[in-house]
């Protein structure tokens, strides 16, 4: 198969990686997982290991000052869960207003040009353990059993998730990702050669911005293509494309080299990014991959860390990072500060689940008192805006209520530790098309590090701004009974036009089941 150097894809993505250049070490900062059976091929040359919808009822009974809020949900187990709380509430007309759930809009999938792994469904991925002639794996065995485990492994098997159970939790088992996983492959050359290939490959002149050495290889996609190659009589490589699309869903390389925490385009990192080469593989070609060291693995404490796989893998699936690329500049410090696409930890937030239609927000765009229930439940998120136009492509505020649980339970160190509500602020508009000054590409008009306003924002309740400071939450930035945003939290607070919000969010009840809150647009 003839291989040709993309070189416009050379220009457009050169300082456009997707990478974790800022992936915190659990720990010492970073995160992974995932289990099953490992089973033997019989040729000496191979081993492979085969192995919400929330429907809430709001009835009123307009009887003088009393209004009766019934919630009912159905959650993804089946079990029914009811509240019912009367209070007396002063008669108003926009009391008896309910939110709706918006139905026919556009996902970030839909929006992009091409996508990795699918984010509804079932998706086989291949994942292949490489080591190099002067960097061996000494024990191929258990490394290939803890690869296997940080893609497919049980919860029970692992001290936080899997690749597999993190996804199938997060997206509330609408998304189910398998990976075989193959190796130990020795690549062709040292890992110095490849290191000395992506310096090249990456090289430019500072003074004219053009590359010195625009013949050099792709490191990565050399690599890939040595793989494909070399199991393309093993491999049905249509098998991994499960929607069909004409490309591999996801490849997964796996390296044995010293991890390098210097940020940049080092090859000993862990990033998402394209494959930059045209070939065919049984009618389909390689696009999206995963470059990640082993030694991710074994960071922190955990029995088996999958948690960089695991953020990579938002990037597969679409997401960007959260986190601001740089934390010194005038625009957008401290990113999100915490979730899976900022620090690596928790899970996804509520604004990527909808992006990728895991969940459906209630939309309020009219003054009302509602309940909403601790997001692990079911998924309920409001969406709040002073207009719907039938799109998530819009600014707009999202209220989750949050609880130290689940995905979140177990890395309180750069997440909430006690329930409350969290006010996102988004900017999500993709209608100004690419921008070539951007640090990296993306769709959408603001990112989380050099636009004005951000893309994705926390409102930090206590209004301290240590978010922008430190790059990392507080439960002081939750919001409890009796607080109100635009009142006496930011009452000045303007969309990112200059526009006064106009509205009010107060707490008005607060318990382990739900969340009543007041909405007032005037």
């Amino acid at each position: 198969m003839k291989k040709i150097l993309l070189f416009i894809l050379v220009l457009t993505f050169a300082f456009t990686l997707v990478s974790c250049d800022f992936l915190i070490n659990i720990g010492n900062q970073t995160e992974e997982s995932e289990s099953s059976n490992f089973v033997s091929e019989t040729e000496t040359t191979t081993k492979k290991i085969d192995e919400v919808d929330s429907q809430t009822t709001i009835t009123t009974s307009s009887v003088e000052t009393t209004i009766e809020i019934t919630t009912n949900f159905t959650s993804t187990n089946t079990e029914t869960f009811t509240e019912t709380n009367s209070s007396t509430i002063t008669t108003d007309p926009t009391n008896l207003n309910e939110p709706f759930i918006p139905s026919g809009y556009s996902l970030l999938q839909d929006e992009l040009v091409d996508i990795g792994i699918p984010s509804i469904g079932d998706s086989k991925v291949l994942v292949f353990v490489v080591d190099f002639p002067d960097d061996l794996i000494v024990d191929e065995t258990t490394a290939l059993q803890d690869t296997f485990l940080a893609f497919n492994g049980t919860s029970e098997e692992l001290t936080f998730e899997s690749l597999n159970s993190y996804y199938q939790i997060s997206s509330f088992n609408q998304l189910n990702i398998t990976a075989d996983v193959f190796g130990v492959y020795t690549a062709e050359y040292d890992s110095s050669y490849y290191e000395q290939a992506n310096e090249d490959f990456y090289a430019y002149d500072e003074v004219t911005g053009e590359y010195l050495y625009p013949e050099a290889p792709h490191p990565d996609s050399d690599i890939i293509y040595e793989l494909l190659t070399y199991y393309d009589n093993d491999i049905d490589y249509n098998e991994y494309d499960g929607n069909n699309d004409g490309y591999i869903d996801g490849i997964y390389v796996i390296y044995n080299h010293d991890i390098s925490y210097d940020s940049g385009s080092d090859l000993w990192w862990a990033y998402q990014y394209y494959y930059m080469y045209y070939d065919t593989f049984d009618g389909v070609s390689p696009n999206y991959y995963v470059w990640s060291g082993i030694d991710f693995f074994y960071e922190g404490e955990d029995n088996v860390n999958a948690r960089t796989i695991i953020h990579e893998t938002g990037h597969m699936l679409g997401l960007e990072d959260y986190y601001d690329y740089y934390e010194y500049d005038a625009v957008n410090e401290g990113g999100l500060g915490t979730f899976m696409m900022d620090y690596t930890v928790g899970d996804h937030d509520v604004f990527s689940k909808i992006l990728l239609g895991w969940i459906t927000p209630r939309v309020i765009d009219k003054s009302m008192t509602v309940d909403i229930l601790p997001h692990l439940e079911n998924g309920d998120v409001l969406l709040v805006i002073d207009e719907w136009k039938n799109t998530i492509f819009d600014e707009y505020f999202l209220i989750m209520y949050y609880t130290p649980e689940g995905l979140n339970e177990l890395d309180q160190n750069y997440m909430f530790t006690q329930e409350g509500i969290i006010i996102f602020h988004v900017s999500a508009a993709i209608d100004n098309g690419y921008n070539d000054e951007l640090y990296y590409y993306s769709i959408f008009n603001n990112n989380n590090t050099d636009t004005e306003d951000k893309l994705i924002n926390i409102i930090e309740a206590d209004m301290d701004e240590d978010i922008e400071r430190y790059a990392t939450v507080e439960n002081s930035d939750l919001f409890l009974l009796g607080d109100a945003f635009g009142y006496d939290i930011y009452p000045g607070y303007t969309w990112y036009d200059d526009i006064p919000i106009n509205l009010y969010i107060e707490i008005v009840e607060l318990n382990e089941a739900l969340v009543t809150i007041e909405i007032y647009f005037y």
